[in-house]
Order: structure tokens, then C-alpha cells, then sequence
């Protein structure tokens, strides 16, 4: 009986750090049936509708004379547009104008965003980067045309920036941004926790979270120790996609990501790869 339960239970022992705020119940879930210890703590905050008469005003704007081309960067912040604008009674118009301009998606998330609220992507990112989108776009020629780009959380300063050097038009449309964590000792205390070897693997579905984490490693001085638990294989990074893995790459801490960037795929990489470990 008791090997039938472990089998049933094939993360019984094991610890898991998930630092994402949304959507962090839907991760630990599968995560705790399998038997694992969830500890979530988030290490940043999302504020939404953070200047919303501004951006029903765009809207407006938008929905009045349409862009030539429109970006949408996460799934996330085309869903909380959509919210603004039905709460306005702007949901039939909103989507009306993105089917009547060229959506470009960062990725599938985004992609399939527009296709849950009635629309679709005219080209999708495979990278999930905006530097692919910015390539693509300055190759093809953008000066002089209109172009508006739903921001995600941290602003995309570089595609912005790289956009208007090549004499776009940009129209910003900032949804979401990120905001510090709201349990800050939580944070510290998983950072802490990681350097001492006490987490099997670490979860992360953003960028910006991701080097939030490193930022609080650095504070509490266990990035080196982390480092060399992920060195030996014996704590594992999972990141929801490559874009959301740049940070740990760039702090020199591997990680790894399933094909698909969903959180049903990231748990099951985190349970194979968790329960299979020594």
C-alpha cells in the first residue's frame, strides 16, 4: 500500500517556490495533488487599469481612426483592455477595430487572447519577443506609419525606442504595470530559503518576476549559493517560456521551459522533472 501511495503521490517530499501572483493557485494546484509542498510568493504585484479614463480615451481614439498596425504583447493586458472598454460600452467597437487593422501577437498567449474575445493575429511572434517583432517590422519599413503597441507591464522601453528610431508613429497603451510584492518579508524569506537549499524547484511565468527574484537573491546575499544548487542539478528553474527565462539566464542560472508556453505544460516539465530528480 505504502508504494501504491507514492506512486499516486509522486511529489510527496518535495518543495516548491512559486513566485507568480497571477494565476498561482492554477499552478500550485496540480503541483499539491501530486503531493509537493506549494509555497507561493509572488515576487511582484499587478496593478491593473492603472490610468483607465486615459486609456478608454485611446480607445476612443483608436476605434475612430484605426492604426496600421497593432501590437499586443500579452494575453493579459489585451483581456484587461477588453474589460475597460466593455465596462465603457466599447467591447463590440474594440473588437471591430482589431479586425479591421494588422494585429501583430508577442507570442501565443497573445494570440490566443484575441481569438477568446473575437479576433486573430495577422502574424505571431514564434520567439515571444519583441525584439523578433521589432526585426520583422524595421525590415519591412515603418517609417511614417501609425503604430500602436499594448504595453505589457514593464513598458517595452526597447520596442518603443527601436519603433520610433525607424520613424514610427507610436501610440502607447499602457494597461498593467508591475508594482512591488505585497508581502515583501514572504519574498525575503524565499530568497533565504532557496540559498539555504530548501526548494526543489522555483516556478516562473513572467520576465519581470523572474528578475525580480534575482534582484531579492541579491539582497539577501544567497545568489551564489543558489547558483551552485542549480549548477549541481539540485534545485531546478522552470520558466514558462524562453522570453520568461531571460533574467535567470542573464544572472547565470539555467533554467528550463516546456515547447508550449501554458501552464499546463510548465507543471507537468516541473512534476517529470522534480519527481525523476535524486
Amino acid at each position: 500500500m505504502a508504494e501504491a501511495h507514492e506512486e499516486a503521490l509522486p511529489l510527496a517530499g518535495r518543495r516548491i517556490l512559486v513566485t507568480a501572483q497571477r494565476r498561482a493557485d492554477d499552478l500550485a494546484a496540480p503541483l499539491v495533488r501530486r503531493g509537493a509542498e506549494v509555497v507561493i510568493a509572488p515576487t511582484l504585484a499587478v496593478e491593473k487599469h492603472i490610468d483607465e479614463p486615459v486609456l478608454l480615451d485611446q480607445t476612443r481614439a483608436l476605434i475612430s481612426d484605426p492604426p496600421q498596425i497593432l501590437i499586443i504583447t500579452t494575453g493579459f493586458g489585451l483581456r484587461a483592455w477588453n474589460e475597460s472598454a466593455i465596462g465603457a460600452g466599447l467591447g463590440e467597437q474594440l473588437v471591430g477595430m482589431l479586425n479591421s487593422t494588422r494585429v501583430l501577437a508577442r507570442g501565443p498567449k497573445a494570440s490566443g487572447a484575441l481569438q477568446q474575445i473575437g479576433s486573430r493575429a495577422a502574424w505571431v511572434a514564434a520567439s515571444e519577443l519583441s525584439d523578433e517583432i521589432l526585426r520583422t517590422l524595421v525590415a519591412e519599413g515603418v517609417d511614417g506609419v501609425q503604430i500602436a503597441v499594448q504595453l505589457d507591464g514593464g513598458g517595452d522601453a526597447g520596442l518603443l525606442a527601436g519603433l520610433r528610431d525607424a520613424g514610427a508613429r507610436v501610440i502607447e497603451l499602457p494597461v498593467y504595470r508591475w508594482g512591488p510584492p505585497a508581502d515583501p518579508e514572504a519574498v525575503a524569506r524565499a530568497a533565504v530559503d532557496a540559498g539555504a537549499g530548501r526548494y526543489d524547484a522555483v516556478a516562473f511565468t513572467a520576465a519581470p518576476g523572474a528578475a525580480a527574484w534575482v534582484d531579492s537573491l541579491r539582497r539577501a546575499g544567497t545568489l551564489e549559493a543558489v547558483r551552485d544548487l542549480v549548477d549541481r542539478d539540485a534545485l531546478r528553474l522552470v520558466a514558462v517560456g524562453a522570453r520568461c527565462a531571460e533574467p535567470l539566464a542573464a544572472a547565470g542560472l539555467a533554467a528550463r521551459w516546456p515547447e508550449r508556453s501554458r501552464l499546463g505544460p510548465l507543471t507537468k516539465l516541473i512534476a517529470e522533472g522534480v519527481s525523476q530528480a535524486d
